[in-house]
């Protein structure tokens, strides 16, 4: 896709500046060295401040550069380059997963030199779908939607899923990370996809003042994976379960009709853009407004017989907050 390869390339061209860049300073620096003569008496000259405060200075800089600490097995470790996104060029980026037209989902393991945030982008998005969501763009043209996650912390776990990973700081001067990702590039599917849709009104009874946006329709398939999002505004998380039988007495339920009816869950994260690890036989973002809203979405999931699904059982639901070590 002509979109990732410009992407891959802004990457690609501001890693190689900062050698580039180096390489031409020490040039410079050599060409222009003053020749000085053999002076006939030979002094002790005190060190001024300046001096000194020059070797404090690279001493501190061959401090920094210099690994602290020993890289783990299986783990990879990466410097940061300046971002090449439009808008973030006094921030920081180190790419983990290029850009690809196929669906990375899985885990990423960090241990970084400072905090940093996470992102993952969900894209090229076709004209006309950036309504509002979070846009991450190498030229102006090219735009992905932007899940950006700011964990507080230098070192933990994410749970992603995206066409790009990358760990992020907004800070001029790069960062080191380890890092360790586990993850599956799959290619589209009817599970494994990324989009953009508009929310509707929620068809659901009592729900009527709600907006809904359905990722995976209600299926008697039981879905399983990972949803990372980008949205207009602040959503909450929707897995539905079911139908189930009449004797079911779930805390939540949804209903189209008041007679089909699905167990619920119902997270508020309370932001705009994240990941969501979940199961159910339907996903769904939703708000409480009547308005409209736009989502981006990166999917990554199985499906399985809900008859192969123990009766009663309780399925885990939580949104992917990266953990903290």
């Amino acid at each position: 896709m002509a979109g990732i390869d410009k992407a891959a390339i802004a990457f690609s061209i501001a890693i190689v500046a900062v050698g580039v860049g180096f390489a031409f300073y020490h040039g410079n620096v050599q060409d222009n060295t003053p020749v000085v003569s053999a002076p006939v008496v030979t002094k002790t000259v005190p060190t001024t401040a300046p001096q000194a405060q020059f070797g404090a200075d690279i001493a501190a800089k061959v401090k920094q550069e210099t690994p602290t600490k020993a890289l783990k097995a299986g783990w990879e470790r990466i410097t940061s380059a300046t971002d090449p996104g439009v808008g973030h060029e006094a921030h920081q980026l180190a790419i983990i997963l290029a850009p690809s037209d196929k669906v990375y989902s899985g885990t990423l393991q960090y241990d970084a030199s400072e905090p940093i945030q996470l992102v993952s982008l969900t894209g090229p998005l076709k004209d006309g779908e950036d309504k509002g969501q979070a846009i991450w763009t190498p030229d102006g043209k090219t735009k992905f939607a932007l899940t950006f996650v700011d964990p507080m912390n230098a070192a933990g776990e994410w749970k992603f899923a995206g066409n790009a990973l990358a760990v992020h700081t907004m800070k001029t001067t790069p960062f080191t990370v380890d890092y360790k990702v586990d993850y599956k590039e799959n290619p589209t599917s009817p599970t494994v996809m990324t989009g953009t849709i508009q929310s509707v009104q929620d068809p659901g009874v009592g729900h009527e003042a709600h907006q809904l946006a359905v990722i995976l329709a209600p299926s008697s398939d039981m879905y399983s994976g990972i949803l990372s999002y980008s949205a207009s505004e602040s959503i909450q998380l929707v897995s539905l379960r079911g139908p189930i039988s009449a004797d079911e007495k779930p805390a939540q339920i949804w209903t189209p009709d008041g007679k089909t009816i699905f167990e619920l869950t119902f997270v508020d994260p309370k932001n705009a853009m994240g990941s969501w690890e979940f199961k159910g036989n339907a996903l769904a973002v939703h708000t409480m407004n009547t308005n409209p809203f736009t989502v981006s979405y990166s999917v990554s999931a199985t499906a399985s017989k809900s008859a192969e699904m123990k009766d009663g059982m309780m399925m885990e639901q939580k949104t992917n907050e990266p953990s903290k070590t």
